[in-house]
């Protein structure tokens, strides 16, 4: 598609550009509000290529859910260093919608089928992803109390901080990063 002194996006560029678009209308808005015309709108395409590329609003909201792109990335690194590379990446003022802040777990007023499937994506592909990494007794529990003290983490640094947060994110993971790899060591 042309935009206005742009040059033309290639198909990978337009459906990154559809997902950015869906993940901001998801992060920010009831999921029943939201249509597939708003989504293109936003993104600079037509509701047909959408569907075009993800079939329907549940397919594109089911790509949005799919959390094993972003627990990798945030798994990626040695056991020793996890937490850090964990608290760094979440320290780190992300837009809200982008997949490592996880705001969409935190979506209101999404349905129930939207919800479970939110739900059990978040654990089976993150929680599961990093207990599978972790050794020792209660492997799956250490592996929710950390992903929680991070996603927390995230939500007062980027939400209910923003703009008033004290520390620079270097000074976060320096005291954060030890409480988190102790948590993850077991």
């Amino acid at each position: 598609m042309v935009g206005s002194g742009s040059a033309r996006r290639t198909s990978e560029q337009t459906r990154a550009q559809i997902v950015e678009s869906a993940g901001k209308a998801f992060a920010t808005r009831p999921y029943r509000e939201i249509t597939l015309k708003d989504i293109a709108e936003d993104a600079g395409v037509s509701a047909p290529l959408i569907i075009k590329y993800f079939g329907s609003k549940e397919q594109l909201y089911d790509e949005l859910v799919d959390f094993r792109a972003a627990a990798r990335t945030l798994l990626d690194a040695a056991d020793d260093a996890l937490g850090e590379r964990m608290v760094s990446l979440l320290a780190k003022p992300l837009e809200s919608y982008k997949p490592l802040s996880m705001s969409l777990l935190f979506m209101s007023g999404v349905s129930e089928e939207s919800n479970r499937k939110l739900r059990e994506n978040y654990s089976t592909q993150v929680i599961d992803a990093l207990a599978a990494r972790l050794s020792g007794p209660d492997a799956r529990l250490r592996a929710e109390l950390a992903m929680s003290m991070v996603v927390g983490l995230a939500i007062m640094r980027r939400r209910m901080m923003a703009g008033h947060a004290t520390g620079s994110e270097a000074d976060v993971v320096m005291r954060y990063a030890p409480l988190v790899q102790e948590l993850l060591d077991g």
